[in-house]
């Protein structure tokens, strides 16, 4: 069975993130996300990571979020535990995903 795609996970990401205000824990963003779109991941998604023993959804949104913070849409982390939040590209970049939803 397939996974679910980089792409999908980083608009489920960026809607969830601006439902949530625009910031949240690893933990409660994943959850909400699991929340909302659980029953669209693959039997494949909820397998669990060789490497690391994560969930594959889970550590390939854990991914798709740092290929975010390359292109603007999610700031870094200053320190480790720091929450995933949203910059203003993300704000709108989530504006075009979500219209007439600005969490803030």
């Amino acid at each position: 069975m397939q996974l679910t795609p980089h792409e999908v996970l980083g608009r489920w990401l960026l809607a969830t993130l601006g439902e949530m205000g625009g910031a949240g824990s690893k933990r409660s963003v994943l959850r909400r996300i699991e929340e909302r779109y659980g029953s669209q991941l693959t039997e494949t998604d909820h397998l669990p990571q060789p490497s690391n023993g994560e969930v594959k959804w889970e550590n390939r949104t854990a991914w798709q979020r740092n290929r975010m913070v390359k292109a603007g849409l999610l700031k870094p982390y200053e320190r480790h535990g720091d929450p995933w939040e949203l910059t203003p590209a993300g704000w709108a970049a989530h504006r075009v995903l979500v219209p007439g939803q600005d969490g803030r």
